[in-house]
């Protein structure tokens, strides 16, 4: 008996295709988080070129559409050749496998924040079913009984129908917008001055060195000195310090610059850290790692902090000695860098570290004026009793900014939350945790989420939320650095009043963006926080 040729068994293969790079990566060595990295940044690039543009998704429906209905006429006048199948049949497949990642990054990442790229991998899979298989009917055509292969199109066209659903508002211009970024004052565009940017290599401890992992080991450990261009005439002769930390394997300065340009282009000096994170000391495997009121015991705590005190050695060698490095004595000239007006702060395991900064910078008398201390998305910090940051030296001019999205899927809230606590020796008004709220309302959906303060998922939200009060924080200091009362009153003013602090502006349809939670004591007060105890 002849058998017949089954095109339908390239939707298995098609399918694990889509797992291909990740299932390479794993067996090379790699591990999850870093195996799944590079689709996710995909991801997240064909994301923000669809939500800039809804007519692309919208030609791009058309395209596919079109495309489909030349495949579906060659499908009827060849039916009975299926070799020729087989492509569009493996495509199929490959739709599921990286419609099927989509859902588990959603789940444990993106939180609904992308809503077009799941429209337009639902509408090619729909299109695709109705060209290969025809309109969904539960019976075949000239057939009374029901066949088990329909039921399965159907499902899937119906599948895919709702997958487009929720994006076709977005697609024909009916959802409410989110509000621009600010067009004047904090948020807007960095200034008011432009800025240079220098980089410095450092040297790693041995004992950090001996124990680095594979992920971080093309970078050359730098320090990245962004300074402003001030005009000559400006009679300015010092200014403030900043000093940013990046989160886990993430040591990539063009990630964070819009952070960095925001600081300096105030007239701040910022030192962007790079720091070994993917470290792997004897013993890391086996350690059974302790979480305990926002803090761990990893083993890879201690290379970490002696790392990054190293640096901070070099920023002090570099910038802050009167033999500065020559291209930074270049640019500064006359001008110095005055580190008794601060900032410290970071990103997820950056701002778990920051309390290394302040443990190290404290000592030194830097900050004595002025403190700005800026968690985002923080991690949980050393538990190990020698790296507890002693912050008794903070200046009563200190002021304690932790921002925690609401949809933080990698950190979680309760390391801020924990966090909060060691700064409760200071007045309500310079303690503040603020909760980022996701607000799904209209297109683009805002969802803050664990990567709202980077470069590459800068967006109204992160604007709103984050960047106005990085404006802010480095007003406040510039001022002060200055003697600038007036300037820095304003810039307290604008951090410590709620109205002016928490409110995120409106969609167009005239709806409020969900306002920032600001918690004073949010462990102590709030009840969606006593789950962290």
């Amino acid at each position: 008996m002849k058998r017949t040729f089954q095109p339908a068994w390239a939707i298995p293969i098609g399918f694990l295709l889509a797992f291909s790079e990740m299932i390479v990566r794993l067996l090379a060595g790699k591990g999850v988080v870093d195996s799944i990295w590079p689709h996710a940044v995909r991801s997240l690039e064909w994301t923000m070129a669809l939500r800039n543009s809804p007519a692309l998704t919208l030609s791009s429906m058309f395209i596919i559409a079109g495309l489909s209905y030349g495949l579906r006429k060659a499908v009827v006048a060849q039916n009975d050749n299926h070799a020729w199948k087989t492509l569009p049949y493996g495509f199929i497949g490959l739709l599921i496998g990286l419609i099927t990642i989509h859902f588990l990054m959603n789940a444990f990442y993106l939180r609904g924040a992308f809503l077009l790229l799941p429209t337009l991998m639902g509408w090619t899979l729909a299109c695709l079913l109705v060209a290969m298989g025809g309109p969904p009917s539960l019976r075949a055509p000239g057939q009374n009984h029901m066949s088990a292969t329909r039921v399965v199109h159907v499902v899937g066209v119906f599948f895919a129908a709702w997958l487009v659903m929720p994006g076709i508002p977005a697609v024909i211009g009916f959802a409410p917008s989110p509000p621009d970024a600010p067009s004047m004052g904090y948020g807007s565009f960095p200034g008011p001055y432009t800025v240079e940017q220098y980089r410095s290599p450092y040297t790693v401890p041995d004992e950090v060195a001996s124990v680095r992992g594979d992920l971080e080991d093309d970078i050359e450990f730098s320090v990245y000195i962004t300074l402003p261009n001030l005009p000559e005439d400006l009679p300015i002769s010092s200014m403030p310090l900043a000093i940013l930390l990046h989160g886990f394997g993430y040591p990539d300065v063009d990630a964070y610059q819009d952070w960095i340009n925001h600081l300096a282009a105030k007239g701040m000096a910022v030192a962007f850290i790079q720091y070994p994170s993917d470290l792997r000391p004897e013993g890391h495997e086996a350690h059974k790692a302790t979480y305990e009121q926002g803090m761990t015991d990893y083993l890879q705590h201690v290379p970490r902090d002696l790392a990054i005190r190293s640096a901070i050695d070099h920023v002090d060698s570099i910038l802050l000695q009167p033999q500065r490095e020559a291209q930074l004595e270049a640019h500064l000239g006359q001008r110095y860098v005055d580190p008794s007006a601060l900032w410290t702060g970071g990103h997820s395991l950056g701002a778990a570290y920051t309390f290394s900064t302040l443990d190290d910078v404290l000592a030194r008398g830097w900050g004595s004026r002025a403190l700005v201390v800026a968690l985002e998305s923080p991690a949980h910090r050393p538990m190990q009793e020698t790296l507890q940051p002693d912050l008794s030296g903070m200046p009563d001019e200190t002021l304690v900014q932790i921002g925690i999205p609401q949809d933080d899927m990698s950190v979680g809230t309760c390391p801020g939350a924990f966090h909060q606590q060691l700064f409760a020796a200071l007045p309500n008004e310079r303690n503040q945790l603020l909760e980022i709220q996701s607000d799904l309302y209209g297109f683009p959906r805002l969802v803050a989420s664990h990567y709202l303060q980077t470069d590459p998922a800068h967006d109204t939200l992160s604007d709103w939320s984050f960047y106005r009060r990085v404006d802010a924080q480095a007003d406040y200091l510039v001022a002060h650095g200055r003697e600038d009362t007036f300037t820095a009153d304003w810039a307290y003013q604008y951090m410590t009043d709620e109205t002016m602090l928490t409110g995120m502006g409106e969609w167009s349809d005239g709806t409020p963006v969900l306002p920032l939670l600001w918690h004073t004591n949010a462990i102590g007060d709030v009840p969606s926080f006593q789950d962290c105890v």
